[in-house]
């Protein structure tokens, strides 16, 4: 058992009322008569983990999916209360929920805060009503409206936004629009992603097929250029590459993740991480049932990272943040000096790319825009050399 400093919990809710085009993530459509059961086998997996984490301090839950808002706030209220009479929770500082727009009302929102949310994250995606039919999207730009101002109503002083782009059919003009729309309502946290074809999802079969051709890679890098500069200009910190906060708004959940620390996942498909062993649950929904009710573990696998593997991992994630990560606290070498003696020739090669400021190693503006490249580059192979 490891003595984990504040980690995170992750609740899986894998049902959907429709299936996107580009979505690779566990979700089922027309499940939703599963959920009472569902339910009742995820507070038992809650229930059941008591022992694995003694001394853990948890300080974010954060419930995705999937859309968790086909949960009644009384089903999520029952989760909750599993958490809290499980771990404590004395410290949660934030708890996030996932929500389409027009998929939950004003009164359904004020029964999650009263649950125990304090932050609503709201998959936008766009506000053009042909853009959002092209991704399967079943809201309205309508609905955008209606749902963050239902949330404010509601008591949500904390909302966070998900835009799209590099959608097929999306100017830089139409992405501009949208960005506007969407700092005019005035959400505490920003996220934009290039759409990407996920292995297995339909869209990465209508693109393989030739039904559908992706936008060129300088107008990916023109929406990308423009957004954070953009949201910069508006009082939006990017503090993650694809992340903009308010000031102290980013998502500290994810930081758990970014910064490779610790958590814990329940419900099909959930990952957990001690700090050594990640493992994952069964990514079925009809097994995860069967074993959480027949009093078996849920858990489908593990793997102990060896410590190169968690290095490449930490630089990977890490490099992300704007503020990129310690050498000597995070990565965990004795002195500066022994990290350059392993890296000194790589980050010379990569100068304009990398920069080591004092201890902290972090990626320039160039290096932004390339960070999948830079960090591969700093990879560690099996027997850790460059």
């Amino acid at each position: 058992m490891i003595t984990a400093p504040a980690a995170g919990i992750y609740v899986h809710i894998p049902f959907c009322r429709s299936k996107c085009r580009y979505c690779d993530f566990y979700s089922l459509p027309d499940r939703e008569h599963q959920i009472g059961r569902f339910v009742a086998s995820l507070v038992t997996e809650i229930r059941e983990a008591v022992d694995e984490v003694k001394g853990w301090k948890f300080d974010t839950v954060y419930i995705g999916g999937g859309t968790p808002n086909l949960l009644t706030p009384e089903q999520l209220g029952a989760v909750m209360q599993a958490l809290k009479d499980t771990f404590g929770l004395e410290g949660l500082e934030e708890c996030t929920m996932e929500a389409n727009p027009g998929e939950a009302s004003e009164a359904q929102l004020r029964g999650y805060r009263e649950a125990g949310v304090n932050r609503i994250s709201f998959g936008f995606q766009s506000f053009d009503p042909k853009l959002l039919q092209f991704l399967g999207r079943i809201h309205t730009p309508e609905d955008n409206f209606t749902s963050f101002e239902m949330a404010r109503r509601a008591g949500f002083d904390n909302i966070s936004c998900d835009l799209l782009f590099n959608i097929p059919g999306q100017s830089l003009k139409r992405w501009k629009a949208d960005l506007a729309a969407l700092v005019a309502l005035g959400p505490e946290h920003i996220s934009t992603y290039s759409l990407t074809m996920e292995q297995g999802t339909p869209l990465s079969e209508e693109v393989a097929r030739g039904a559908i051709r992706m936008p060129e890679e300088e107008t990916d890098l023109a929406m990308y250029t423009w957004a954070r500069e953009y949201l910069a200009g508006q009082g939006y910190d990017m503090y993650e590459i694809g992340n903009h906060a308010r000031e102290g708004r980013a998502c500290r959940h994810n930081l758990h993740y970014w910064r490779i620390g610790p958590y814990l996942g329940f419900g099909p498909a959930a990952h957990r991480f001690d700090g050594e062993v990640r493992s994952w649950n069964v990514r079925d929904l009809d097994e995860y049932l069967k074993r959480v009710e027949g009093g078996e573990s849920p858990v489908a696998g593990e793997e102990r990272l060896t410590p190169v593997q968690l290095q490449n991992e930490k630089l990977a994630f890490g490099l992300r943040l704007r503020e990129g990560l310690s050498v000597t606290e995070e990565m965990g070498y004795e002195s500066v000096e022994a990290f350059v003696e392993v890296y000194g020739a790589k980050l010379e090669q990569l100068h304009d790319s990398v920069v080591l400021n004092a201890d902290r190693l972090s990626l320039t503006e160039k290096g932004v825009l390339l960070a999948d490249s830079v960090t591969a580059e700093l990879f560690l192979d099996e027997e850790g050399e460059l």
